[in-house]
Order: structure tokens, then C-alpha cells, then sequence
């Protein structure tokens, strides 16, 4: 069996006849766009926090695995993050699923495909995200010296990463000119 070209794990981007907006409203013109407002920036936002929890884990994990997180800082501060992260990314998910992508694909039927290429991401993503929380347990549940804990849950987090970043990049060709060529109020969310 052919694996799907379109899958989470396997595309470098999106095919180019879903990003027709990105054409008239390429990313580098995004804030500019006079269609830019208060949802808009705070959807880019949470795709920022997305990101930046996914280093700070990983740096923390680093830290711990390197010997320098002596009292323990990095361990506590990590399985804050990896909380916030699961939660976060799971509402984040369910919006866009129920409210946002129906919303969107209304305004622009020629992007249904797009959505529903993001809505398997979510689908792909949660399946990880399972095995991530299931291994952020485990680091919780270890003595604090086990490290072996701390290697699986540094990768786990290595192979999410890109994902999480190929899905928040090829969401945000998909969403956002789309949000700034109708404008927000057309949501109607």
C-alpha cells in the first residue's frame, strides 16, 4: 500500500492548489493587511506558544539529561509545560474543528479539501499526543535520577515537534489569508 502523500508524517507542505490565497497574501504581508485584527493575531499567537512550548520542553529535558538542573527546576517547570501544552493543543483542536474550520469552509468552499487534510492532522496528532501524555506520566512517576524516563520523553517530544510544526505551518497557509481576504466579521464565531 502507498502511503498518502498527504498524510501529517509524510508532506513537506501543502499542494499548491490549496494555497491560492497565499498567492495574492503571501505570509511576509500578513500584519500589514489592513484585514489584520484581534483574531487573526491571536490565532498566530497560539500557533507561537505552540512552538515555543515544544523548545522550552525540549530544553528542559536537555538541561536535566546534561546534569544541570541539580535541584530539580527544569523537572517541575517541564511537566508544567507539558500540561499546559496537552491542554492548550486539545482546546485548540476542538475550536477549530467545531467552531472555526465550518465557519471557514463555509466562507470558501474550494478549501474543503485543506480542511479536511487539517482535521486528520488533528486526528494523527491526537493519536501522538496520547503517547506524549502517556510519557509525561512516566517521567513524572520516575525517581528523580532515572533518566532513561527523561531520554524516551526527549524523544517523544523530537518526533512531535515537526509535526506539530508542519501541521501549524501548512494550517496558518490555509486560515489565515483566508481570515484576511474576507476579513473576520465574516466568521460570524
Amino acid at each position: 500500500m502507498t502511503p498518502d502523500p498527504l498524510a501529517l508524517a509524510s508532506r513537506s507542505g501543502l499542494p499548491e492548489d490549496l494555497r491560492f490565497l497565499l498567492g495574492s497574501i503571501p505570509r511576509p504581508d500578513w500584519h500589514a493587511h489592513p484585514n489584520f485584527g484581534p483574531l487573526t493575531r491571536f490565532y498566530l499567537d497560539r500557533h507561537a506558544m505552540f512552538r515555543e512550548l515544544s523548545d522550552l520542553m525540549a530544553a528542559d529535558l536537555r538541561a536535566r539529561l546534561d546534569g544541570a538542573d541539580g535541584r530539580g527546576r527544569h523537572h517541575g517547570r517541564f511537566l508544567s509545560l507539558a500540561g499546559l501544552f496537552l491542554r492548550e493543543l486539545h482546546t485548540h483542536h476542538m475550536v477549530e474543528d467545531h467552531h472555526y474550520f465550518p465557519a471557514l469552509m463555509r466562507l470558501e468552499a474550494r478549501l474543503g479539501r485543506g480542511f479536511a487534510i487539517l482535521e486528520r492532522d488533528h486526528a494523527a496528532l491526537d493519536a501522538r499526543l496520547h503517547g506524549f501524555a502517556a510519557d509525561v506520566r512516566a517521567l513524572a512517576a520516575a525517581p528523580p535520577g532515572d533518566q532513561r524516563a527523561a531520554r524516551a520523553m526527549l524523544a517523544g517530544i523530537e518526533a512531535l515537534a515537526p509535526l506539530i510544526a508542519r501541521h501549524l505551518d501548512d494550517e496558518e497557509e490555509i486560515v489565515i489569508p483566508l481570515m484576511l481576504d474576507r476579513g473576520e466579521a465574516a466568521l460570524g464565531v
